[in-house]
C-alpha cells in the first residue's frame, strides 16, 4: 500500500487488493469490475485496435486461477453480498469457485449495452453483454426479489476511462445489492463509478486501485459527487 485518501465516507487505498483486502474489516458488500479474461482483452489490444485508434487496456487479463484465488479473497472480507462483473469466459468459474465456497450463487445476470465495440473475435461479433455474477451468505436469504438483468438506456455512455462501466449501471447495482449506510467495497476500483453511486446512493465506500493514474481520477470524481450530494442537501 503506497496511499491512503479519505474524502468524507469514502476510504480509498492505491495499492495491490491482494494486499490490502486481508486488512479490511465489517465490508458489507463487495461490487466490482475486475479484469476480464485473456480472450477480451487481447481483441482490445490487437493490431487493428490499435490502427483504428482504439484506446488499450491498462491492465492484465485474469485466468481462471485468478479467479479462484480471488473468490477466496473476497469471501474472507465477510461481506453478505459479492457482485463480480465479468466476461461470458470467466463467468461460470466465478459462479464455482463462489458456490464451492460455501456461498448461495446464481445464473449470471446480463448487463446489454446495445452498440458496443467490444470485440470477442476479430471477424465476428461485438459483444454487447457482460455478466453479473452474484453470490451471497446464508444470512441474506430473506433479501427479496432482485432483477434478472440490465439493459442500458438513455445517458449510459458517461465511462470515465476504457474498461469502466457507466454510472447509472452502477447506481442500479448499489441500490439493489446494499442498504443506505452500508459499507460497499469495490477492490479494482478503476476510475473509481462505484464509488461515486456509493455518494449518490447514501452508501460508505472502500475502494482500491493499483493504477495511479486511475486512483487520482477516482479520487477526484469521488470528491465531486460527494460535493454535488451536499449541495443538493443544502438547497433541500
Amino acid at each position: 500500500m503506497s496511499r491512503v485518501e479519505v474524502i468524507g465516507n469514502a476510504t480509498l487505498y492505491l495499492g495491490d487488493a491482494r494486499e490490502i483486502l486481508p486488512s479490511l474489516v465489517a465490508v458489507d458488500e463487495i461490487i466490482t469490475d475486475p479484469p476480464y479474461s485473456d480472450r477480451t482483452h487481447a481483441n482490445h489490444d490487437d493490431a487493428s485496435h490499435r490502427r483504428e485508434g482504439r484506446a488499450e487496456l491498462c491492465y492484465s487479463a485474469m485466468t481462471p486461477a485468478d479467479v479462484e484465488s480471488l473468490a477466496a479473497d473476497f469471501h474472507k472480507t465477510g461481506a453478505g453480498w459479492i457482485v463480480w462483473l465479468t466476461d461470458f469466459e470467466l463467468a461460470n468459474h466465478a459462479r464455482r469457485a463462489l458456490t464451492t465456497l460455501g456461498r448461495t450463487t446464481f445464473v449470471p445476470l446480463p448487463y446489454y449495452h446495445p452498440g458496443r465495440s467490444i470485440r470477442m473475435a476479430g471477424d465476428g461479433p461485438s459483444s454487447w453483454t457482460d455478466l453479473i455474477v452474484v453470490a451471497r451468505t446464508k444470512a441474506n436469504f430473506k433479501w427479496g426479489t432482485l432483477p434478472g438483468g440490465y439493459v442500458a438506456g438513455p445517458g449510459w455512455d458517461d465511462k470515465a476511462r476504457m474498461g469502466g462501466k457507466p454510472t447509472r449501471l452502477m447506481q442500479l447495482i448499489v441500490c439493489d445489492y446494499s442498504k443506505p449506510g452500508h459499507l460497499v467495497c469495490d477492490p479494482f476500483m478503476g476510475a473509481g463509478t462505484t464509488g461515486v453511486a456509493c455518494m449518490i446512493e447514501g452508501r460508505r465506500f472502500t475502494g482500491i486501485e493499483i493504477d495511479p493514474a486511475a486512483f487520482e481520477l477516482a479520487c477526484k470524481r469521488i470528491e465531486d459527487a460527494q460535493r454535488q450530494g451536499s449541495l443538493f442537501g443544502a438547497a433541500a
